[in-house]
């Protein structure tokens, strides 16, 4: 007889067992205690209630607005939801939160969910430590064939979706359309092309008294994983790491030599206003203040974007972020997802699959995009914010998402996975400062990148334990 799985467990659970599903719409408003003050641990249980009651922790990375947004979702979770607490803590990070789950594993005390960030996805199945979330997830609460495909393939490998998409964003372009207008350019035309950027750069600094033309934090999901995947280039070899561990890089490419020539070349002539690594808060202060008419940012900034660029009397507009040719094949998403521990004791695992289902319900969906810029990762959420006119009345918000639905699925824009990510984002991002100041060429530039980090990919042993 075949051995019991986790997966026939949770079918015996069933969907009615879920009590609220659906039972929270509307746009939010205030209360909500902070994300990040207090908490319990993930191994407590309810004072209050029986020996059924289950108590545990959502760790996540949000705060201010955001982490109270997290915060009310627990809390309303908790209250429609017999028997089951949850307790949204901020724990500051992606990268400590990844470690710190980890290590609590280890230590038999892990959060109940844990968010995660997108390029942790291999770390992840590495360290051993989750369950696959379609093994959590009680038994007809998620439509898996409405998660948006764009999004869900990134964090499906070998064919099992191993985390739930939640906050997912993608890069677009940001304009000042006050200081288009103003140097006689077409406000509702903005450049698709690498080469457009630099034409409009040039017309605005020689016709207004802005400083240069455009502004990014030197960051590696930009100026290389989005690029690459606009041009339809894979930064790993067995198709992205997806058919295999990756052993080979492609930095050294056309597609990284079309970016790095323009950005060199825009950097050279004061055209690219460069605020450092990683810099966003700079980048996004240069675009606000009007010192930059053009800024590459993350759609999940929109909301505070909008609100600055109101503050400082211009009028914002989004478009999809420019490529060499003016091509869009399409965008690699951001954002993280969430995993859940398989140190669990079952009713915990059982009660966070109840909790993920129920963030990625529509109305949790569009009322955390509306509050932040995150692209709702479902199309039933979609299908709500288009029945409230909420597109409509925010085209900018609109963007993203039509530009991830415009990406041509492929092993390009489905995204790299690795287990040495977060060091081969830190190699583009240091290398990159030597190319734009001069140090080194372009091709001996690209060229150093895949030595290191090819040499990084070799060392790797292909296990994660979270310890840095």
């Amino acid at each position: 007889m075949k051995k019991p799985t986790r997966r026939d467990y949770v079918r015996g659970v069933g969907a009615a067992t879920i009590v609220g599903l659906a039972g929270c719409s509307g746009d939010g408003g205030d209360g909500g205690s902070d994300g990040g003050d207090g908490g319990s641990d993930g191994a407590s249980t309810g004072d209050s209630g029986g020996s059924s009651d289950v108590t545990f922790d959502f760790w996540h990375i949000h705060g201010d607005e955001l982490g109270e947004t997290l915060s009310q979702f627990a809390q309303e979770f908790s209250e429609e939801t017999d028997g089951v607490t949850v307790n949204a803590v901020n724990k500051d990070g992606y990268r400590q939160n990844l470690n710190q789950s980890l290590q609590a594993s280890r230590a038999g005390d892990p959060p109940g969910v844990a968010q995660i960030f997108e390029i942790g996805t291999q770390l992840c199945l590495d360290s051993g430590a989750f369950t696959p979330i379609e093994q959590v997830i009680p038994d007809g609460a998620v439509d898996f064939d409405d998660l948006l495909p764009s999004v869900s393939s990134y964090y499906r490998i070998d064919d099992e979706l191993n985390s739930m998409p939640f906050n997912s964003s993608n890069t677009i372009m940001l304009y000042n359309k006050t200081a288009f207008e103003e140097a006689g350019l077409d406000p509702e035309d903005p450049p698709r092309s690498l080469s457009g950027v630099r034409s409009a750069a040039e017309t605005i600094v020689d016709q207004t008294d802005m400083e240069a033309g455009i502004s990014w934090p030197n960051h590696s999901w930009m100026q290389i994983e989005q690029q690459f995947a606009k041009q339809d280039q894979v930064l790993l070899n067995k198709e992205n790491g997806r058919a295999g561990r990756a052993d080979k890089t492609y930095y050294n490419s056309e597609a990284g030599r079309n970016v790095y020539e323009w950005w060199k070349g825009m950097a050279d002539d004061d055209l690219y206003l460069n605020p450092g690594i990683e810099a966003w808060s700079e980048a996004r202060q240069a675009f606000l203040t009007g010192q930059v008419p053009m800024l590459w940012d993350s759609t999940s900034n929109m909301v505070s974007m909008k609100a600055g660029a109101e503050e400082n009397g211009f009028e914002l507009g989004s478009a999809y972020l420019p490529a060499p040719d003016g091509a869009n094949n399409g965008v690699v998403i951001g954002g993280g997802s969430l995993w859940v521990p398989d140190a669990l004791a079952d009713e915990k695992k059982e009660a966070a699959g109840k909790f993920i289902a129920y963030m990625v319900q529509p109305e949790q969906q569009a009322r955390w995009h509306r509050n932040s810029g995150y692209f709702p990762v479902s199309q039933g959420a979609v299908d709500q914010l288009e029945s409230d006119g909420w597109f409509e009345e925010n085209p900018d918000f609109r963007t993203a998402f039509d530009q991830l639905q415009d990406t041509k699925d492929s092993p390009a824009t489905r995204g790299a996975v690795m287990g040495v990510f977060p060091e081969a984002r830190s190699i583009n991002t240091e290398i990159s400062v030597s190319i734009l100041n001069g140090d080194v060429g372009v091709e001996e530039g690209l060229s150093e990148m895949d030595t290191q980090v090819q040499e990084t990919l070799s060392s790797y042993s292909g296990n994660y334990s979270g310890e840095e």
